[in-house]
């Protein structure tokens, strides 16, 4: 095992834009499983037939972050996606991939398979939306998920049972079912025992509806660390985020920003770097060989002056957002911190 585990988080984010901005920034996590993310109107694409743009939706969008979700239909609302960190993608021995052919693929649910260091394993991310007192999990109970793959499977189930809900809840019609699905696909429910994973609202009781799921395969590889869950790391969501690790045999190798030629150049400072080149002796140029010794010289020039002025381009830095700053930080860290009817007004503030 390594010191350096797979970080993978479940949260609700309430379809609340600016603050999973903020939380994708802050978050230590490798990997984010969202359910009821933002997905509304994007900057209208180019189109050749359409002077104004044709409409376009999608999902936020992070510097240090890529998203995976499902081929769907004009009209759809997309209930879960996935978010990967750039410096994980990049990294040479990882891959993922999403199985838009997987039987259970929705806008409401995902596969995505993992691939680290040559061992693989499932992420199965499940939002069920209920209309009108409905469930609707019929294309999911209908396909069991195969035993031999290490799977975690984890999502909003919107699902009080007796098995996992508090006492007095009152179990919902479609719970037997659904945990007929759990045992044909050899599932073992891993939520910590008696911590609510949503807050009530109003008069409402906390209930236990997200919930986290390993595969007899995933457990007995040992690789999953326990679930933790946290409200606090939702900033302000009524459900918690869930977590979980996952140690790779190898360690990845991260990728690394390579520099690029050139520099960022700063025209505040004109007046410097003219003086410095001004300073530096014109060789004469009386041949071919002079004129390219010339030439190498000045190119050695620029690099030394300008070297000594400015930082150097480099490949994107998938840290995060350039606008990023100490008020931000500020703000966020308040939302964590604050606790009661005062953590709307940090909310709002951030």
């Amino acid at each position: 095992m390594i010191d350096t585990p797979i970080s993978i988080v479940l949260v609700n984010m309430r379809k609340r834009n600016p603050l999973f901005i903020a939380f994708l920034q802050a978050t230590h996590a490798d990997i984010v499983m969202v359910q009821e993310p933002w997905f509304g109107r994007l900057i209208p694409s180019h189109s050749d037939s359409n002077p104004d743009g044709d409409k376009v939706q999608g999902f936020a969008a992070h510097p240090g972050w890529e998203f995976f979700t499902l081929k769907h239909q004009k009209g759809d609302v997309c209930k879960v996606v996935t978010y990967v960190r750039h410096s994980l993608l990049m990294s040479c021995n990882v891959q993922i991939v999403s199985l838009v052919d997987h039987p259970i693929a929705s806008p409401s649910s995902q596969a995505l398979e993992v691939s680290i260091s040559g061992t693989s394993f499932l992420l199965v991310n499940i939002y069920h939306h209920i209309m009108n007192h409905r469930p609707a999990l019929g294309h999911i109970l209908c396909s069991p998920l195969d035993t031999i793959l290490p799977t975690y499977v984890v999502g909003d189930f919107n699902t009080h049972s007796s098995t996992w809900s508090f006492l007095g809840a009152t179990v919902s019609s479609w719970a037997s079912p659904l945990e007929d699905w759990f045992k044909d696909s050899n599932l073992l429910l891993v939520n910590p025992t008696g911590l609510a994973t949503q807050r009530g609202e109003a008069r409402q009781r906390d209930s236990i509806i997200d919930l986290a799921l390993l595969n007899d395969s995933a457990l007995c590889t040992g690789r999953f660390s326990p679930i933790s869950v946290s409200f606090l790391d939702s900033l302000g969501s009524d459900h918690a985020t869930l977590t979980i690790t996952w140690s790779p045999p190898f360690e990845p190798l991260l990728y690394v920003p390579t520099l690029l030629p050139g520099f960022i150049i700063d025209n505040s400072l004109v007046a410097s770097w003219t003086k410095a080149f001004s300073l530096l002796p014109m060789p004469a140029i009386s041949n071919i060989s002079s004129l390219s010794r010339t030439a190498d010289a000045l190119n050695t020039d620029i690099y030394t002056v300008l070297g000594t002025m400015f930082k150097q381009w480099h490949m994107p830095d998938f840290r995060g957002l350039r606008w990023w700053n100490l008020h931000c930080e500020a703000a966020l860290t308040a939302v964590t911190s604050i606790q009661g009817e005062s953590c709307k007004d940090a909310i709002k503030a951030l």
